[in-house]
C-alpha cells in the first residue's frame, strides 16, 4: 500500500513539473521577440498542441530563433572606434569623405 502511495506521489510530482515547464515555455514565447514575427505564433501553437514534444523542440530549436537584445555599449568604445577611424584617415586608407561618413555612423549608433 505504501509503495502505491509513493508511486502516485512520484507521478504527481512529474506531472506538476511537466506542467510547470509547459507554462514557463508558453510565457517565454509570449514575452520574447523572434527574428521573424510569425515564429512566435508558430511556437505558441506547437507548444500548446504538442505539450511535451513541443516544449522539447522549443528548448532545442526555438530559443535560438529569438532576436538578440542590443548590446550595452561602453562609452569608451565610441572613442576607441573614432581613434581607429582617425588613424585610418591619417594613413591614407580612408578618404576625408569616407571618414566623415563613418564618423557620423559611429556617433549616431553609439
Amino acid at each position: 500500500m505504501e509503495m502505491l502511495l509513493g508511486l502516485n506521489l512520484f507521478l504527481l510530482f512529474i506531472v506538476i513539473g511537466l506542467f510547470t515547464i509547459w507554462i514557463w515555455a508558453m510565457i517565454d514565447i509570449i514575452t520574447s521577440k523572434f527574428n521573424e514575427d510569425v515564429m512566435q505564433i508558430i511556437w505558441l501553437l506547437v507548444v500548446f498542441f504538442l505539450p511535451f514534444i513541443g516544449v522539447l523542440l522549443y528548448l532545442l530549436i526555438g530559443r535560438t530563433m529569438k532576436r538578440l537584445p542590443p548590446e550595452d555599449h561602453n562609452p569608451t568604445d565610441k572613442y576607441d572606434h573614432l581613434t581607429k577611424l582617425k588613424s585610418l584617415l591619417d594613413e591614407g586608407i580612408l578618404t576625408p569623405e569616407e571618414y566623415e561618413a563613418e564618423k557620423e555612423k559611429i556617433l549616431n549608433r553609439l
